[in-house]
């Protein structure tokens, strides 16, 4: 399993889980509709890397790196 900041842009992959999430990160995840088997594709990453651009749900999400890098991916 790897998370979803080194996800591979365009390659669509499952929610496995949150990693060491805080429960208040978690439960705002969990609210934006990032929950587990769930299909998420990375659209974007910013040229910083500070940012990612996820589809999930028919929708387009906005992502923090630090938020990223807790939601594992398979």
């Amino acid at each position: 399993m790897e998370n979803l900041l080194q996800a591979k842009i365009g390659k669509p992959y499952r929610i496995a889980g949150f990693e060491n999430a805080p429960v208040k990160i978690r439960r705002r995840l969990l609210e934006l509709g990032l929950t587990k088997g769930q299909k998420i594709v990375l659209s974007r990453k910013s040229l910083l890397g500070k940012a990612l651009l996820v589809d999930i749900r028919g929708y387009c999400l906005s992502l923090r790196s630090d938020v990223a890098k807790v939601v594992m991916v398979e």
